[in-house]
């Protein structure tokens, strides 16, 4: 027993001596001129470090950075010219508030990764296409210049490489169980600028985390998950001039579970099931709308309905989503606007930007008469001739209506929509409305034959009354005679 609890002592002892060693190397080593000399040599960009919070224990409490600013790029000239001074606001390309790792070390002795959190807060990033195609982030993703020796090094890897096909990543190839608490973005602000076309968009109060990551290759049945969280609104900064909206402000939410790994073939095969939500929203020029509200069938019969091409806005609009081999399928998806009800089910394909999509929607009790206003004036429009002595197009809109209407009394209405996004094609699946000439003219002939029943009725009557008549005359000669 005692020597059991001597080996625990030795064993807690040197884990409090690593620990304090490394404390104390990162309170030597790690500093904002060093942590900012090593981003501007990695990134070719004048770094600015506010603070560094990197005390004793760093290896056990992680280490804080604090306001960060990086500029756009830079050539080794500019940045010599640029030490000791900030950032210019017009050549931010990256700032953050403050950025946070946090790892704990005694897991590792047991096999097992824990990383409690590695979050960047209120970062800001400025994301700019110039007119010629081109980023402001290009240069970090070229290819880096290789000497002589270097490309024949490199050549003799790839030359290996292709020997054996890449083999695809499985979960046996994670030596470690990995736990962590949170990685991502909270409170950040996207800004994209594209010069070409002169349109700008921003993404705002944008929080991405994966969290609560629960890998362990050996048990992926139980422990195989990844949490997602999102929120974040999107918005256009100026009129947009491509795509398939005019202008838009939406707010996102998304929660949901990423499984990594395929649990039989234990592949990398990532597969998403998540609620996405969106608690608010602002549009114009959808061109889904569009195309919905200028079905054929419903212009001639109804009208166009104009109120649906104006702005969309909308609260507390919700659809489950669930992703997989490239396309996004989409289910009790929900949207209340002033002017309707919208229910939406279907799918999205990521590559091909393919759509299938079914809408029920229901229209808002305000919009009735209008409805019946078009109808009415389509109607009048046919009634011509002696067609108008009988049929009133106020009388076929009643009938019209009826084919419009669910239960409630209210105009439902569904539509299929295929084609792409940007060239959407929509067709309407219910109701099935006849021709509203077919309509005018099956009241005209009613009329007709109810009108000729009346003539023939009161000509009978006539006769009679007339046959009446000359009976009474006849009878009263006769009493004379007698």
């Amino acid at each position: 027993m005692k020597k059991a609890v001597k080996w625990l002592g030795i064993i807690i002892g040197v884990i409090f001596v690593l620990i304090v060693t490394a404390g104390i190397l990162i309170m030597l080593i790690v500093d904002k001129e060093m942590i900012a000399g090593q981003m501007e040599k990695a990134l070719n960009r004048h770094v600015v470090i506010g603070d560094v919070s990197a005390g004793l224990f760093s290896a056990l409490s992680g280490i804080e950075v604090r306001d960060v600013k990086i500029s756009n790029f830079k050539t080794p000239e500019e940045l010599k010219a640029l030490q000791g001074k900030p950032v210019a606001a017009n050549d931010l390309f990256v700032g953050l508030t403050s950025f946070t790792f946090k790892v704990e070390l005694l897991p590792l002795l047991s096999r097992r990764f824990v990383l409690k959190q590695l979050v960047l807060y209120e970062p800001v990033i400025n994301i700019v296409k110039g007119r010629d195609g081109g980023f402001n982030f290009d240069d970090l993703t070229r290819p880096k210049k290789l000497t002589a020796e270097e490309k024949a090094e490199e050549a003799k890897r790839l030359a290996e490489a292709a020997k054996e096909p890449a083999k695809p990543l499985t979960a046996d190839d994670i030596p470690v169980d990995i736990t962590v608490g949170k990685v991502g973005i909270e409170k950040g602000v996207v800004t994209f600028i594209d010069r070409g076309l002169d349109q700008s968009f921003q993404v705002y109060n944008l929080t991405a985390l994966a969290h609560s990551i629960d890998i362990a290759p050996k048990n992926l049945e139980k422990q195989n998950s990844v949490g997602l969280r999102i929120e974040m609104g999107v918005k256009t900064t100026g009129p947009v001039k491509s795509g398939t909206v005019k202008s838009f402000d939406i707010g996102f939410s998304v929660n949901g579970t990423v499984k990594p790994f395929d649990a039989k073939t234990r592949r990398l095969d990532p597969s998403l099931t998540a609620k996405v939500g969106m608690p608010y929203g602002q549009m114009t020029g959808l061109q889904i709308f569009e195309k919905m509200m200028s079905v054929e069938a419903l212009t001639k019969y109804s009208g166009k309905f104009d109120f649906l091409k104006k702005e969309i806005t909308w609260r507390n609009a919700f659809v489950t989503v669930a992703y997989g081999g490239g396309t996004v399928k989409l289910s009790d998806g929900k949207i209340r606007t002033d002017d309707y009800m919208l229910n939406f089910a279907g799918m999205v394909g990521m590559n091909n930007k393919a759509v299938g999509l079914n809408l029920d929607m229901t229209l808002a009790e305000k919009h009735q008469s209008s409805v019946r206003k078009g109808i009415e004036k389509n109607a009048g429009r046919l009634i011509k001739g002696r067609a108008a002595d009988y049929v009133k197009a106020e009388k076929v809109a009643d009938v019209a209506m009826k084919r419009l209407v669910n239960s409630e009394g209210k105009v439902y209405l569904k539509f299929d929509v295929s084609g792409t996004m940007s060239n959407p094609v929509a067709r309407l699946t219910h109701p099935k409305l006849p021709a509203l000439s077919d309509l005018v003219s099956d009241a005209a002939g009613g009329l007709k034959d109810v009108a000729k029943d009346k003539a023939k009725a009161a000509a009978q009557k006539a006769a009679e009354k007339g046959a009446d008549k000359v009976k009474g005359k006849v009878g009263g000669r006769l009493k004379k005679l007698f």
